[in-house]
């Protein structure tokens, strides 16, 4: 399903499309996702579970209306915590829910203690690098992430290949799905391009799609065009690692559940 593969940073998104975005939830969410992974001790887990529990019955009791998707890192650094919220667009993060305030000083001592590392991003769908038919389940139960770190220049070379794949699997209705994000603002050395893949399990994650990656392209482009595409891919590319995150339920909040 995958391009190419290796290693890791704190977010270990590719959210890219990273969310993937990546993150992740792109069929519903709007074209602007607001991006947070935290880092909790062991030690502290319990505590800031708990802490989270009690922060999201103040946002309830207080009507908040903005849902907050968390995930659980699955691969790489497992004490990490991935949060989503999602808006139609960049000006919706100037609006504050008077349940935010409310409920501020409660996050600051029950929550925020138990972090011992936070790192945050955005993330814009990129909906020419983007293959979802008919949206995907939000929450996705596992989001595979591939993070990218783009050549300085490579941006449109590394964009109009990846739109190629999009293309040949919206020809042929592939069986894998996935959301391109590009992101803003990771800082010095991080990805600026997430591809999301949405899985219902482990064994949707672990399926080769049918046909493989290769055979669509070869079949959509032929065989010189597909292998020099997949070659344009790779040379625009300066790093790149992937992640897997599972959906907590628990800590989630949707207003309304």
């Amino acid at each position: 399903m995958r391009f190419i593969t290796r290693g890791h940073r704190i977010f270990g998104s590719a959210l890219l499309l990273a969310t993937a975005l990546g993150l992740a939830q792109a069929a519903a969410a709007g074209p602007v996702t607001r991006v947070f992974v935290v880092e909790v001790p062991p030690a502290q887990d319990h505590a800031f579970n708990q802490g989270m529990k009690g922060y999201e019955k103040c946002l309830r009791d207080h009507g908040a209306k903005h849902a907050t998707y968390v995930y659980d890192a699955e691969t790489g650094d497992v004490d990490r915590y991935l949060f989503l919220e999602h808006y139609s667009a960049w000006g919706g993060m100037d609006a504050h829910d008077p349940a935010g305030k409310a409920c501020h000083a409660l996050f600051g001592t029950a929550v925020l203690p138990h972090f011992s590392q936070a790192f945050s991003e955005i993330a814009e769908l990129n909906a020419k690098d983007t293959y979802l038919p008919g949206g995907d389940p939000d929450p996705s139960p596992i989001m595979w992430v591939d993070a990218y770190r783009i050549k300085a220049g490579q941006a449109e070379q590394f964009r109009d290949a990846l739109g190629m794949l999009a293309a040949a699997a919206a020809k042929a209705h592939w069986n894998a799905h996935f959301a391109g994000w590009d992101t803003d603002g990771a800082g010095a050395g991080g990805e600026n391009f997430v591809l999301v893949w949405p899985n219902k399990s482990w064994a949707d994650v672990g399926m080769d799609p049918s046909p493989s990656t290769k055979e669509l392209m070869n079949s959509a482009y032929g065989k010189a065009a597909a292998e020099a595409n997949h070659q344009k891919f790779v040379d625009a590319i300066a790093e790149y690692w992937s992640d897997a995150w599972s959906y907590d339920k628990d800590l989630s909040y949707i207003p309304g559940k």
